[in-house]
């Protein structure tokens, strides 16, 4: 969809094939999360998160050079597209997740993909250990067919709608995404407006989101997911709001403030994409962080617009982005803590991940 939109022929073609590229690409970055995630253990949680958004402000960055450099966005799209066909190779070279596997019975496959890497990394498996697969199988009495995959999907989001807690944690997790995606994207859009060459604003807001992942790789193990999350909200809110009232003659002290804010931001984002897959169920973990990130995209929608009300008084555009802020940093003080559990795997586990951290520490 991008290569055919660098080669639009009219404004109407333009939007209708820019509606259809998010269309075919807007859950690759959430399911790609979801799997790096569930490859691995609790203890590199943290670290999966971190390498997987340190790439995303790579990217940013590039962007902004190579917009610097071409100033054709014609080119600019063929560019960032066409390097893109090559991930078609990941359906053979990714394997799935062990735990969705487990989770839809299907241990067969799930002790394939053990066993490859297991001998990729020179690890000999004993007996013992494989045959917890055949006990697993047992134990849930699962069927492989496609049939009873989803009949069981449909079963545990029968029991989400009928849980309370995890009805109001989706509600609560979908505010903060379109808090946090609101104040996330208004910031990179509005740094071209702040003052200066505006492609250089946009790689530096793209640049301060590296030390932000150095701060939540050392946070999140540290002080926790909620707590991080919280003051890393709160913070960029206050950043936010200083900044509209601060003179424009004094752009190094708006400038600081601005990158304070994404830099808060950022640490916000990162920690809610662990956050949200730490909070459900493995059968529901990428629907339902999906369900979060989607209504979160309506911030993201709204983003762009605000520069629109300048118009009427120049710093409010910042002071929606800090009372958002502020406001979704309260509200995640609701959210259980995950540290150092066990990423759910039914919905029970989920309601009462809360608990079994508390008893935990």
């Amino acid at each position: 969809m991008g290569l055919v939109r660098s080669m639009a022929w009219s404004y109407e073609a333009f939007v209708v094939i820019e509606f259809l590229d998010p269309v075919f690409a807007s859950g690759i970055y959430t399911t790609g999360f979801v799997l790096g995630m569930e490859l691995v253990g609790s203890r590199a949680r943290v670290l999966g998160g971190t390498l997987i958004s340190v790439f995303y402000a790579l990217g940013e960055a590039i962007l902004g050079g190579i917009a610097l450099w071409l100033q054709n966005w014609r080119n600019l799209l063929r560019v960032f597209y066409a390097p893109a066909l090559l991930c078609v190779t990941y359906h053979w070279l990714l394997p799935e997740s062990v735990r969705w596997l487990l989770a839809m019975g299907k241990i067969k496959e799930a002790r394939n993909v053990i066993m490859k890497a297991a001998k990729r990394n020179g690890v000999v498996l004993s007996s013992g250990a494989l045959n917890k697969f055949e006990m697993t199988s047992l134990s849930e009495g699962k069927s492989e067919s496609p049939e009873a995959e989803i009949k069981s999907a449909k079963e545990v989001l029968k029991q989400v709608l009928h849980s309370k807690i995890l009805l109001l944690r989706v509600v609560n997790c979908s505010f903060c995404w379109v808090a946090i995606t609101f104040v996330f994207f208004g910031l990179s859009l509005t740094s071209v407006s702040v003052g200066g060459n505006k492609f250089t604003n946009f790689i530096l807001v793209a640049i301060i989101e590296l030390p932000a992942y150095i701060v939540f790789y050392f946070t999140m193990d540290r002080f926790g997911r909620k707590s991080t999350m919280s003051v890393s909200l709160i913070l960029s809110g206050i950043s936010c709001i200083t900044f509209a009232f601060v003179p424009t003659d004094l752009e190094w002290v708006r400038m600081l403030l601005f990158l304070m804010g994404k830099f808060s931001i950022t640490i916000s984002f990162t920690v809610v994409y662990v956050y949200t897959t730490e909070m459900f169920p493995t059968e529901l973990r990428n629907s339902l962080l999906g369900v979060c990130a989607m209504v979160g995209r309506i911030g993201s929608m709204i983003a762009p617009q605000t520069p629109l009300l300048e118009r009427y008084l120049q710093s409010l555009p910042l002071l929606l982005f800090g009372g958002m802020s502020i406001l979704s940093g309260l509200f995640s003080l609701s959210f259980p803590e995950t540290l150092n559990s066990k990423l759910p795997d039914t919905v029970k586990d989920a309601e009462n991940i809360g608990n079994k951290a508390r008893r935990t520490r």
